[in-house]
């Protein structure tokens, strides 16, 4: 444990103001990162940029000004500019508006609208689709359709309106998250609020100051220390984790050579099964993370890490936010073939899945999902575009997570699947409800959510003693590690019923 000892001494008296200004500003600063990182709440702050009558100023008789709309003409028009953002530290999914979230325009009615200048635009888009195809607009109140906006995403509602009212007000909130959420309005600083901006900065640097003189280390070392080499192989799911639980411990472990090379849990138990057949002192510096338990000998020893939340991904594009195990399986059995069949848009169902048997993800899928059923076979390439014309069905394959997410990400129709936590990280992608359940921890530690797996790390035999193995095994069960494995949406095995991890 790291102890940090300050002399104050050469700082002569210190007077009350002072301590007293001081404890303000770094409560201030605690209170705001429990707000923001650890209550998790989920916040949209919208904020009213525009909002001004169309005319002619100052007044003339000389000049009549019309403003039309479609061909009509607008009595007493003005303009809104809308801006709407994910604030919070969660992901608002369709189901978190409990309440439906509006705006209104007190004494105006809503002429036309627009969503514009979207992040990311697949978002923009889908928006302002649903706003055309269904009545969200009710005279003087839009109504924010659901749907997923992502921890970032931001979007701009442009409208035209008549009436002389003025001003915007608000209704609904959002559900969920371990401190709630709600809608809040933003007011556009001016003036004397950038002062308070700045005077806000110059705070933040002062109590980096502060933090730098009281504030001791907090991110704790590992417990223990190996030098050598290790090579983590298996699992693409969990790469990014693993990657950065690795340069965690290098950082404190200065001996320690560890190098990641995902090629799947089937291939990565599959390696150390054989190098431990016939290269023992070569197999006690391989461990392989699998989704699921090895299918080898009984020589591979697996110690069980954590649940790995999966999900069934689609692009925003197709407009689908929920689907049935049934719906599912008809997609992956060839007999949909169309998001329009399942209320979404007339866009081509193109599926996008793990290569070959070797994939965790793919037999989690497979055996929690298609209840054990096989995909079809590969039609595509690219994913893009059919390479068989005949083929009813769209599909391909890619060789890890990543590239899966990418392409889902980035092609109209797309679905696929991966861990949730992965999943995130990517703008354009839904993370769909199965059976009405979403994909969430809390769901996998009441039994309702079902596409799930445990994560092992295997070594051939038992770890020698005090070696590097051993001791990044024990990192990855350590109290230092269970934030990362939280942040990516992995769930510790000691936080579960033991049940799940047995």
């Amino acid at each position: 444990m790291k102890v940090l000892t300050v002399d104050f001494s050469g700082l002569g008296d210190i007077n009350l103001e002072t301590v007293i200004a001081a404890t303000a500003l770094i409560g201030t600063v605690i209170v705001w990162l429990v707000d923001r990182y650890f209550l998790r709440r989920k916040r949209l702050v919208y904020r009213v940029q525009v909002d001004a009558p169309i005319g002619v100023f100052p007044s003339s008789h000389m000049v009549d000004v019309e403003v039309r709309y479609q061909g009509a003409v607008v009595p007493d028009p003005s303009i809104v500019l809308l801006r709407v953002d994910n604030a919070g530290g969660m992901d608002i999914e369709p189901h978190h508006m409990h309440e439906k979230v509006s705006f209104a325009f007190p004494d105006r009615k809503i002429v036309g609208l627009e969503v514009t200048e979207a992040k990311p635009e697949a978002l923009g888009e889908m928006l302002q689709r649903q706003l055309d195809s269904e009545n969200f607009i009710e005279t003087s109140k839009l109504i924010l359709p659901r749907t997923a906006i992502n921890r970032g995403d931001s979007f701009k509602f442009l409208l035209v309106l008549s009436g002389r009212g003025d001003g915007v007000t608000h209704s609904g909130y959002l559900a969920g998250g371990s401190a709630g959420g709600g809608v809040y309005h933003e007011p556009r600083p001016r003036g004397p609020g950038r002062r308070t901006l700045m005077f806000g900065a110059l705070s933040l640097v002062l109590v980096g100051a502060l933090v730098a003189l009281f504030v001791v280390d907090v991110l704790q070392p590992p417990d223990n220390c190996s030098s050598g080499q290790l090579r983590i192989v298996g699992s693409t799911a969990v790469e990014p984790t693993i990657r950065e639980l690795r340069s965690a411990y290098s950082t404190e472990c200065t001996n320690a050579d560890i190098t990641i090379a995902a090629n799947g849990s089937r291939s990565g138990t599959r390696l150390l099964n054989e190098t431990g057949a016939k290269d023992a002192a070569a197999a006690e510096k391989l461990i392989a993370m699998s989704d699921g338990r090895a299918e080898e000998s009984s020589d591979l020893q697996g110690m069980p890490v954590a649940v790995v939340v999966f999900a069934v991904v689609v692009n925003r594009s197709t407009d689908v936010a929920s689907l049935s195990s049934a719906q599912l399986r008809d997609i992956y059995a060839g007999r949909v073939t169309s998001w329009k069949q399942l209320g979404g848009r007339d866009l081509p169902i193109r599926m996008v899945s793990r290569v070959g048997p070797d994939s965790g993800s793919r037999r989690t899928f497979r055996d929690k999902v298609l209840a054990g059923d096989q995909e079809l076979g590969i039609t595509s390439d690219d994913c893009r575009t059919k390479d068989d014309p005949v083929a009813k069905h769209h599909r391909c394959e890619v060789g890890t997570t990543e590239e899966l997410l990418a392409r889902v990400n980035d092609i109209e129709g797309a679905i696929g699947y991966a861990e949730l936590g992965g999943s995130r990280k990517f703008p354009a992608i839904t993370a769909l409800a199965v059976d009405g359940v979403v994909p969430e921890a809390a769901k996998v530690a009441d039994s309702s959510y079902k596409f799930w797996e445990v994560e092992y790390a295997y070594t051939y035999k038992t770890p020698g003693a005090d070696s590097l193995q051993e001791a990044f095994l024990t990192y990855l069960t350590s109290a230092p590690a269970k934030p990362v494995l939280e942040r990516d949406g992995l769930v510790p095995c000691p936080d579960l019923p033991s049940s799940f991890c047995g």
